[in-house]
Formats: C-alpha cells, structure tokens, sequence
C-alpha cells in the first residue's frame, strides 16, 4: 500500500509542480503550484504518445522543468538525516547529484502512468516566514481522490520558494525516504549508496517500506 501511494506522490508532484514554458514566479508558494499546474496538463497531454515510445525524452523534459522548482540540496540534506554528521563535503556533494538522479528517474517513470488526472489547489496556503504548505486535491480517471500537501521553503538569500517535501494521505515523501536510505547507509556506507544511485542499482531494504 505505501508503494503504491508514494508512486501517487511522485506522480502528482511531477504533475503539479513542473514547469510550462515560461517563467514560475517563485516569490509566492501558491504561485509555484498553481502557475505550472494550469499549463502542465496540456503539455503531457499532447506529448503523452512521445514520452510512451520515448522513455528517455521525458527525463530531459523532468531536469529542465521540474528540477528547478525543487530544493533538492535541502531535501537530500534531510534524506541523509543524522547520517549526514559521518560524511564529508564531498561525500554530501556525490549524495546529491546522486540523489537528484534518482529523483528524475523515479518522476520519469511516474510521469510515463499520465491518465490525465486533475487537481484542485486550495487557495488557503499554509505560510509562515520561511516556511509553507500548499493542498493539493488530485482526482484519477477512476475517481479517486487523493490529499497531497506540498511542503516550500523560502531560501533567505534569492527570497525563492522551492519544493522540498510531499505528504499524501499522511506518509511524508522524505520522511519515508529518510529511514530507507537511513538502513542503506548503516548497512553499505554512504559511498557504496552513491555508488548504487549513481548506477541505477539501489538495493531496496523492503523493510523500509
């Protein structure tokens, strides 16, 4: 059950938080999801034949416009967790530009299950000075319904906000990927983790799930 939701969260993040064409205004959270996710729809939607016959396209597509609307610095940062005390800035460093391929392939295959769901975004956004949570309603083809929450941060030195968490139905998205890779890194070391993501080989502790 949680896999299978995790992949609902990855599959709306993709949806609600990439880029169209033009510029996102990053100074307003809400802006960050609504702006992208009224012309994302369309987009997928037209190229949804290419991305299927393609899988490899729709990952330039996810580092051109999703990466960007994503701390994933601070995310990776958070994924390590208390692991991150026996690494050295290099180590960091390796984990994520690691991490961010991982990211693109695990929102690459998501993207590749587009059914054309749709969302609801509620205008009430959650805010605080540096932080902010932004709820996402999304409704499948088949009628379900799923909450997603959308956790920004505002980076203090470019006054952007950037995604950096998503909860759906209750399971945090980093909370879940921090004790999986947390088991992988006492097991492997933070290296060898590296080396597994680098590669496209992550041993995936089923227990962590």
């Amino acid at each position: 059950m949680l896999k299978k939701l995790l992949a609902t969260v990855f599959l709306c993040s993709a949806f609600a938080v990439s880029a169209p064409s033009f510029a996102v205004d990053l100074s307003n959270p809400y802006s960050v999801i609504e702006q992208s996710a009224n012309q994302l729809f369309p987009h997928l939607k037209e190229m949804k034949t290419e991305i299927q016959n393609n899988p490899n396209k729709v990952k330039d597509l996810i580092k051109q416009d999703l990466m960007p609307y994503v701390d994933i610095k601070y995310a990776s940062f958070k994924v390590l967790g208390p692991s991150i005390s026996d690494t050295n800035e290099q180590q960091r460093a390796r984990f994520v530009k690691a991490f961010e391929t991982y990211i693109i392939d695990t929102y690459a295959s998501a993207v590749g299950k587009y059914n054309e769901q749709t969302i609801e975004i509620d205008k009430k956004v959650q805010q605080e000075e540096k932080n902010a949570i932004v709820t996402v309603l999304v409704k499948t083809a088949d009628q379900q319904k799923y909450t997603v929450l959308f956790k920004l941060r505002k980076n203090n030195k470019t006054g952007e906000w950037k995604v950096y968490d998503l909860v759906a139905e209750g399971i945090s998205l980093l909370s879940s990927k921090q004790a999986e890779f947390s088991n992988l890194i006492s097991k492997y070391g933070i290296d060898e983790v590296c080396s597994q993501l680098e590669n496209h080989e992550l041993k995936v502790d089923n227990k962590a799930k």
